[in-house]
């Protein structure tokens, strides 16, 4: 199993029936490739390259900021300080923690138009599983088409206010995540961290959960997989489990149809607008948005109005950007010409 530095640092989890000499050989060959650098995505980075899983992508397109330090703990107040990449300043500390762990850090906004290339075409080829660290449901579905046309399993997970949850997708044993969730949610229908808040140990749980199935997978553990979607409230002490046994759909469009509609999205989602120092964001929701509503959910983060077709105003964060919201979803972000960063700023304050 290597030298005895390495026997040393696995000894308690080796000592497992379940996993043993041969499956953390299995772990130290494998790549997980881990999507947002989040609190979730911290997590279970650093419970992955503890556990010696040998190869670990990290993929995020944000900045630390110091509102990350109170659920993100791979960073620091320094990080925040020089406003460090999430996918550097992590991969820094992992390789810290466990400098026999190759880390890549990629700092890239993930969308249709590189993401199957960033998943085939990375520093460790494609990898045995995908772990969502995102936050948002337009990037899941991307997730989760790559998933069924690469066959590499994918762990879901969503962490906000006080719950969340988690499950297994693994193409051609399971449901996908369009057979169970076959819409994608209107943008600003659901709460985001910034709108509703987010409780840092629910997302440490779920991120957990997340690696401790990734492990599974990974050393070959087929039947200790989970095949449920677990939700949880950590401060109302609830747990609820559906069974996905059953779960799949014979006329689902990805895994069924093998109809990659996310993967082959017409048209960029973040275009800058020539001339200005404004980002459009198109969403992959073509549902009409409750203006009256996320106006209400802004107003502790900014001054905003709204009208029947559109609403308008300026963020006391995020450098005193203006954003500018349509009935149909799509927005303006204005004061920045970086696409990643009026992506981060939609997906934070309006959701996907």
């Amino acid at each position: 199993m290597g030298n005895d530095r390495t026997t040393s640092r696995y000894l308690r989890q080796v000592t497992l029936a379940g996993i043993g000499e041969a499956g953390q050989e299995r772990l130290g060959k494998s790549h997980a490739m881990i999507v947002g650098c989040g609190a979730l995505g911290c997590t279970s980075a650093d419970l992955l390259v503890r556990a010696g899983v040998g190869r670990v992508t990290i993929l995020d397109r944000d900045l630390v900021e110091h509102s990350n330090l109170h659920r993100q703990q791979l960073f620091t107040n320094q990080d925040a300080d020089r406003r460090v990449p999430k996918a550097e300043a992590g991969a820094a500390r992992l390789r810290a923690v466990n400098p026999e762990v190759e880390v890549h850090a990629m700092v890239a906004d993930f969308n249709a138009f590189n993401a199957e290339a960033v998943v085939e075409e990375g520093a460790f080829g494609t990898p045995d599983v995908l772990i969502d660290g995102t936050d948002n449901f337009e990037t899941r579905y991307l997730l989760n088409d790559l998933s069924v046309l690469l066959c590499v399993p994918y762990v879901y997970g969503g962490a906000v206010g006080t719950g969340g949850m988690v499950a297994v997708f693994r193409p051609g044993k399971t449901a996908c995540l369009r057979c169970v969730f076959d819409e994608i949610p209107a943008p600003g229908s659901q709460p985001t961290c910034t709108t509703a808040g987010v409780l840092a140990p629910v997302s440490s749980v779920i991120a957990s959960l997340q690696a401790c199935e990734a492990i599974k997978i990974l050393v070959g553990a087929d039947a200790a997989v989970s095949t449920d979607l677990l939700s949880l409230d950590c401060w109302g002490n609830t747990i609820q489990r559906l069974s996905m046994r059953d779960a799949r759909t014979p006329d689902c469009p990805c895994c069924t149809e093998r109809r990659f509609e996310f993967l082959d999205a017409v048209g960029p989602s973040a275009v800058s607008l020539c001339g200005r120092q404004t980002i459009q964001i198109t969403p992959g929701s073509r549902a009409a948005i409750d203006l009256v509503k996320l106006c209400a959910s802004l107003g502790s983060h900014g001054e905003f109005e709204s009208t029947e077709t559109m609403l308008r105003g300026r963020l006391d964060g995020d450098d005193g950007l203006q954003m500018t919201v349509f009935h149909d979803g799509r927005a303006l972000i204005e004061g920045t010409d970086d696409p990643g960063v009026a992506r981060a700023v939609y997906d934070r304050y309006i959701g996907t």
